[in-house]
Parts: C-alpha cells; sequence; structure tokens
C-alpha cells in the first residue's frame, strides 16, 4: 500500500544562495535596515525549523514502514484526489493499515503538522506587519485606528503601511493577499477544530507557496518605505 508524505517543496535557507532556480524566495533585506535585517533571518529561521521536522516526520516514516507488518511503500507527493477502485479501498480499511502506526503518523504528518506549520510562518508574519504599521504610523504621525468590519488582520495592516507610504500595496500584493486570505481561512479551520474540513483542504496549499507570499510582501513593504523615505 502507498502511503503519502510531500516535503511541501521547502528547502534549507542556505540553498538560496546557491541556487536561483528554487520553488519558491525567501525574503532578503535591500536595505540592511532594523527590523528588515530581522525579518531576513528570523524567515529563514523559521523556514528551516519546518524543513527540518518535515525531514524528520520523513525519517519517522520510514522507520516504522520498515518495522511494519504490512507491505508499504512511501511514495513523495499528495495523494491523488480521485474514485478509488475496490482494491484500494479495501487497503484503506484493512486492520494492518488501519491500526497501523504508518497511518497515524500518516495523518499527522499530512494535517496536523502541515497546518501547525502554517499557523506559525501566519502568526509570525501578522505579527510583523504588526510592528512595521506601529512604526510607520508613528513615523507618519498616523492613527492606527480600527480594523474595518470584513478585513482581516494582513489587510488591515497593509492598508496602513499604504497609507504611510502613499502607495497602493493592496493592488500591488493582491495575488499574495488573496492567496494567503485562503490559506488563512484553512488555518482558522484547524484552530477552532474543524478538522474534517482540514483534511479535505490539506492538498490545496504548499508551505513553499505559503512562505513566497510572505516574502513577498515583505520585499514591497521596504520597496515601499524606501521610496517614501522612511528608511535609507
Amino acid at each position: 500500500m502507498k502511503i503519502y508524505f510531500d516535503n511541501e517543496g521547502l528547502v534549507e535557507s542556505q540553498e538560496f544562495d546557491n541556487n536561483k532556480e528554487l520553488q519558491y524566495c525567501l525574503f532578503s533585506s535591500i536595505s540592511m535596515v532594523y527590523p528588515f535585517i530581522k525579518y531576513e533571518e528570523e524567515l529563514a529561521q523559521i523556514n528551516d525549523y519546518c524543513f527540518f521536522i518535515l525531514y524528520e516526520l520523513e525519517n519517522k516514516l520510514k522507520h516504522i514502514i520498515k518495522d511494519s507488518e504490512g507491505k508499504f511503500e512511501l511514495v513523495n507527493g499528495y495523494k491523488d484526489e480521485r474514485d478509488y477502485s475496490v482494491e484500494e479501498i479495501d487497503e484503506i480499511f484493512d486492520p494492518v493499515y488501519m491500526f497501523s502506526p504508518v497511518n497515524v503518523w500518516e495523518k499527522l504528518s499530512q494535517n496536523i503538522n502541515k497546518c501547525t506549520m502554517l499557523l506559525l510562518v501566519l502568526s509570525y508574519l501578522e505579527s510583523s506587519l504588526n510592528e512595521i504599521t506601529n512604526w510607520f504610523c508613528k513615523e507618519r504621525s498616523i492613527s492606527i485606528g480600527r480594523k474595518e468590519k470584513g478585513d482581516n488582520e494582513v489587510l488591515f495592516y497593509i492598508k496602513k503601511i499604504s497609507e504611510c507610504c502613499d502607495l497602493n500595496l493592496t493592488e500591488i500584493l493582491k495575488k499574495e493577499l488573496d492567496y494567503l486570505n485562503y490559506v488563512r481561512k484553512i488555518r482558522n479551520q484547524f484552530v477552532h477544530k474543524e478538522w474534517d474540513q482540514v483534511e479535505k483542504k490539506y492538498t490545496k496549499f504548499h508551505l513553499c507557496d505559503v512562505f513566497n507570499a510572505v516574502s513577498l510582501i515583505f520585499s514591497a513593504i521596504e520597496n515601499a518605505a524606501f521610496n517614501a523615505c522612511i528608511i535609507s
């Protein structure tokens, strides 16, 4: 029986120094001004933490499969979303699989682990945007105000940062904001224990794409701040 595991397209941050043809980007500060240089370092650390966890989970699955009584094959990737054959359904409900540690760890890696890392990355983004918003608003003597009805935290911060930089970052970052809003809903379902819904969506996003969107947001904000003379 095939057991599925995906490394989410992640690589260690040091790979970005040597290889320009990677699946995603990590934020690299052009100004080297604090706190942007801090965001570069911390996001790389979070990336490496997630990579390490996935690496160890894959090894855990390999060891369990090796010691298992059942015939399991570890496959890199996501399980196809399709109708299963009678033989495949029999395998899924085979007690050897259902009550095996292989089943437990496969689900842990796909659902709980992935959403935990998503929670970490989004929480870091929201915290960083809050810091930037307070800094820019103080610099420009602009009131932070309150979030408009229907806006999520990220969109609220981007709007305030846009106001401070006199630039429409919500339009520039529309693709990234739409994507993060989508995965934010998955994050919220996970936090509120709607795990049945989460299980249906774990194949709908890759962590490398989340890191990519976050990195592009940091880059756009740093460029806007430089052009607005908030940093130099």
